[in-house]
């Protein structure tokens, strides 16, 4: 039976250690997956709400190929009967990619899920079409253009980073953006474009919270009421690094108490997954779990995050990585 979400929105951020994944239940009760680690952890929540095999995911986004965010992917792919569609990156000038990475594609086409490698700009609309329904919800996916991608080759600057799809949820007058591992010259390409003007609700931040995709500025420029930052700072690249972290720590000290978490549950950080429910209205709730990233989330868990309650000590996390 497929998921009910009353008309709501829910957005699940998991814990999967230093890596993304995102899961969307949209208000019309379809599945969404944004980048996707941990496949067996990612199968267990949607059995938990009450997908079955026999139900579909409407669609999955891969946002570049970097094992942290789609060595979930295929087990997925493999679980549903019907997947309704799977976007990629641009594969262009594409030379690294690995064989498992090469399986999500070959299981793609066997199972005759519609493909997307995606090279700029495209809206997904899951529940309704626009035109009937102009509330719907708004999916847009924003791809590094061939233009970008030559430019930063032809300057030997181009890491497999740059191919990183951002994607923002827009619905009801809230806004999320989910930024995969985007670098300060994607940010920069999409604000030539005048494509990263608006505020949003929610920031699932880019890169772990690394320097490369994590400054104060363009957070404090988004201005959102919640960052989520997924990572796990014990990790082998030690992510969020000092200047993301420092980041963290001045946007957090902000006089509107934006509420600013690592999806982490070591040490004193107890955050673990985190779950938005999104009303019609707009406004918003979030609720933790306190799972580690090798744990499933027990629904049953759910406490409220709250600024006053935020387990994550950013202050800490910060002195902490100071020579």
């Amino acid at each position: 039976m497929p998921v009910n979400t009353n008309g709501q929105m829910w957005i699940y951020c998991l814990n999967v250690g230093q890596g993304d994944t995102t899961v969307v239940i949209t208000p019309g009760n379809r599945v969404m997956i944004f980048d996707a680690t941990r496949g067996s952890k990612i199968l267990r929540l949607l059995d938990d709400l009450g997908l079955t095999s026999t139900d579909s995911l409407q669609h999955m986004v891969i946002s570049h190929p970097h094992h942290d965010h789609y060595s979930g992917a295929e087990p997925l792919l493999n679980a549903f009967q019907t997947v309704r569609g799977l976007t990629l990156s641009s594969m262009r000038r594409v030379t690294d990619t690995t064989p498992s990475y090469n399986n999500i594609i070959n299981t793609a086409v066997s199972k005759d899920v519609p493909l997307t490698f995606l090279s700029g700009y495209t809206q997904l609309y899951p529940d309704a079409n626009p035109v009937a329904d102009p509330d719907t919800l708004v999916v847009e996916l924003l791809g590094p253009s061939n233009q970008f991608i030559d430019d930063l080759f032809e300057a030997n600057t181009l890491n497999t980073n740059h191919y990183t799809i951002i994607a923002r949820l827009n619905w009801q007058g809230f806004r999320m953006i989910i930024a995969g591992d985007a670098q300060m010259e994607s940010w920069g390409y999409f604000d030539r474009e005048k494509m990263m003007s608006a505020s949003c609700s929610v920031l699932r931040a880019a890169h772990h919270g690394s320097a490369n995709g994590t400054q104060f500025e363009r957070v404090d420029r988004l201005s959102p009421e919640l960052v989520v930052v997924s990572s796990d700072p014990h990790g082998k690249d030690d992510i969020p690094d000092l200047i993301g972290s420092a980041a963290f720590l001045r946007y957090a000290g902000r006089s509107s108490n934006p509420r600013v978490a690592l999806t982490d549950n070591l040490d004193a950080v107890k955050t673990g997954t985190i779950k938005i429910e999104v009303a019609p209205s707009g406004r918003f709730e979030v609720l933790r779990y306190g799972d580690r990233k090798d744990q499933n989330v027990n629904l049953a868990n759910a406490a409220p995050l709250t600024f006053a309650n935020n387990p994550t000590d950013w202050h800490a996390l910060t002195v902490g990585k100071i020579p």
